[in-house]
């Protein structure tokens, strides 16, 4: 699998479908803007599914992807001995853990996009989160490794499990599947994607700020703004998946709250609306 076939399969999210759901959102009996972030990650998810119909806006069937390279954290996820396990089932996500084997940049590019289209395509999944059985922290070389461009930040991280993770994220990008970004480890591994691709960002999602440090820098970054801080210190996906259940919390409200023309109520009129009498006097 060549990764830069992978890049140029890649496209711009449908904006004019983010717009679309975003005006179904403000047209809610409810006040504008009053959901926030759930607005914002559904809006999203209608720009990349390329549809604002709310036939089309249902829950995705979602999984978690728990990369490591370390044998004996991956079979505790295998066993459900994570408290991750139990919060991804809560959440209606399958839990998919997987080794890290390969050992080159190449190599472990194309190990995570593979293994990503796999279950992506045999199991019809619509939405994915990302976290890492590895413990990190945003150093300061790492901080100077942003500065780097294309492959060359991957290079100097010199990560396998990151790198996994940046072919997950393209490979993802390139399949129309959302990624709820979790920790550290995650976002790295979307700065990796984004240096490589940088239309990939509009498929991330942040879940949570966690609690390890350097994580509000990375969000920064990348310009996400996550909806949960839960003072989480680990980046194993916690956080993502409990994103999860405030997306499909959005999807409730897009699906089943009516508009005011959905349900007979007229619009208000502005030069009639009290603010603007309010301010007339």
């Amino acid at each position: 699998m060549d990764i830069n076939n992978i890049i140029e399969q890649i496209k711009p999210i449908d904006r004019q479908k983010v717009e679309e759901a975003q005006n179904r959102f403000d047209n809610l009996i409810k006040p504008v803007g009053s959901l926030a972030k759930l607005e914002a990650m559904v809006s999203r998810y209608a720009g990349i599914i390329g549809s604002a119909d709310k036939k089309s806006v249902q829950y995705p069937k979602k999984a978690l992807f728990l990369w490591s390279a370390d044998t004996d954290s991956v079979a505790k996820a295998m066993q459900e001995e994570l408290p991750v396990v139990l919060l991804a089932r809560e959440a209606k996500a399958e839990v998919y853990p997987l080794l890290v084997t390969s050992c080159n940049l190449e190599e472990a590019l194309e190990e995570g996009a593979i293994l990503t289209k796999e279950y992506i395509v045999s199991d019809k999944l619509q939405m994915l989160a990302l976290g890492s059985l590895e413990k990190y922290t945003l150093t300061e070389q790492t901080e100077a490794f942003l500065q780097l461009e294309g492959i060359e930040f991957l290079q100097k991280l010199n990560d396998p499990v990151i790198t996994a993770m940046t072919g997950a994220v393209l490979q993802a990008a390139a399949c129309k599947v959302p990624v709820m970004l979790d920790g550290i480890a995650t976002c790295l591994a979307a700065v990796g994607a984004c240096k490589l691709a940088p239309v990939v960002l509009e498929y991330c999602m942040a879940g949570h700020v966690s609690a390890e440090p350097g994580m509000e820098k990375l969000l920064n970054r990348l310009e996400l703004s996550a909806p949960l801080k839960l003072d989480i210190n680990s980046g194993a996906g916690e956080g993502a998946v409990l994103a999860f259940t405030l997306f499909d919390a959005g999807i409730k409200a897009y699906n089943e709250m009516e508009t005011f023309a959905e349900a007979g109520v007229h619009a208000e009129v502005e030069e009639f609306a009290h603010s603007v009498q309010v301010k007339g006097k």
